[in-house]
């Protein structure tokens, strides 16, 4: 498995996933709060091969959220097209 840049964890060994699990809930709820704003559904969080990555997909529209513990420079701690467009299949008419 492999372990955030900078992890304090990785000091007692090999690296847990309930180590970061307070961050985890943090950058989940947020990245929830977020899709529901713009009208998705998501589907549960999993994670992306044993990295610090997670994803969720909208139910509805299939659109993707990731959120990461281990960003590179420059790289925000959510993201995906997800968060730039509201749900498509909720209801709401498309204004083109």
């Amino acid at each position: 498995m492999t372990t955030c840049k900078d992890c304090v964890a990785k000091l007692f060994g090999a690296c847990h996933e309930e180590y970061c699990e307070m961050e985890q809930v943090g950058l989940r709820e947020e990245a929830q709060r977020r899709a529901v704003a713009r009208g998705h559904a998501l589907l549960p969080f999993s994670r992306v091969d044993q990295r610090p990555l997670w994803h969720a997909q909208c139910e509805r529209c299939g659109l993707e959220v990731f959120f990461t513990l281990d960003p590179d420079p420059n790289q925000l701690a959510i993201f995906g097209a997800l968060l730039d467009a509201d749900c498509t299949a909720n209801g709401a008419e498309d204004p083109d």
